[in-house]
């Protein structure tokens, strides 16, 4: 791998958009690498070893690309990236890691999270926050149908309303929180929801912070691409690829160069 090896990026779904958009904003002469594995989504309902199963075919995959970096935009694959992150010839940035990372300088001694149910139960960023800052409480809440409603494009606020309302209030009458980390790669879409319905709660995007470590890493690296060309991102689903081509602009993230149909998981 070189300057000129791709980035990948990839998810459960469309929700790693999010994470692509940003990679592209800090790094637009880069290109990417995208793969998103809707026809096995949502994960966050699924078993561990299902999870790894699928999360270790789409690195396979991304290793025959030759990235050289690859940026987990999906929290439920990234409470278990222990698991893997040392078996490819890559390095691979957790979004969660990056979440974590996000608060250390925070003015505050709490923090929420909405994830998905399996992040919530795996106490990931729990760990990971207070590892950083042990005087740092954390409220966790799942959202359990929230990604296959932003997956599906359905934004609608009788129906996204309720799934925030329930997990936020829920984080609200534990602790008065003033930030709220979007435990999925999902939930920035849905910012405007929450920021209608709480004014007063910070959101906090970890793949904003995702984004940064992976081009930290890259210049220190010497593997930054710099030739002043414009990168192109390639997206692959193992989806529907008409999902892709409407989900993309609505998520920040135009003109790809190629939207393909590619199947590289099959779950146990």
């Amino acid at each position: 791998m070189d300057q000129f090896s791709p980035i990948g990026v990839f998810d459960s779904g469309v929700g790693g958009f999010t994470v692509a958009r940003q990679v592209r904003r800090l790094m637009p002469n880069e290109d990417i690498v995208y793969y998103g594995d809707s026809a096995n989504m949502p994960y966050g309902s699924r078993a561990t070893d299902d999870i790894l199963h699928l999360a270790r075919q789409i690195l396979s995959y991304l290793a025959t690309r030759r990235v050289k970096v690859a940026a987990v935009a999906c929290n439920t694959i990234s409470t278990l990236i222990n698991y893997y992150r040392n078996d490819y010839p890559f390095k691979i940035f957790s979004v969660i890691e990056a979440g974590a990372a996000s608060v250390g300088d925070l003015d505050a001694d709490c923090v929420g999270v909405i994830g998905t149910p399996v992040t919530v139960k795996s106490k990931a960023y729990d760990r990971l926050i207070r590892g950083i800052r042990p005087d740092m409480k954390v409220v966790s809440a799942p959202c359990p149908l929230l990604s296959t409603y932003v997956d599906a494009g359905d934004l609608r606020p009788e129906v996204v309303d309720p799934e925030l309302k329930t997990a936020v209030d829920s984080i609200l009458a534990e602790a008065p929180v003033k930030h709220l980390i979007l435990g999925c790669t999902h939930y920035p879409l849905v910012s405007e929801h929450l920021n209608r319905l709480y004014p007063g709660i910070e959101l906090i995007d970890p793949g904003i912070e995702q984004a940064r470590m992976i081009k930290s890493y890259l210049s220190d690296n010497d593997l930054l691409r710099d030739d002043g060309n414009h990168g192109t991102v390639e997206l692959n689903t193992s989806g529907n690829p008409a999902q892709y081509a409407e989900s993309a602009p609505r998520f920040g993230l135009s003109a790809p160069s190629a939207i393909n149909k590619l199947i590289v998981t099959k779950p146990l």
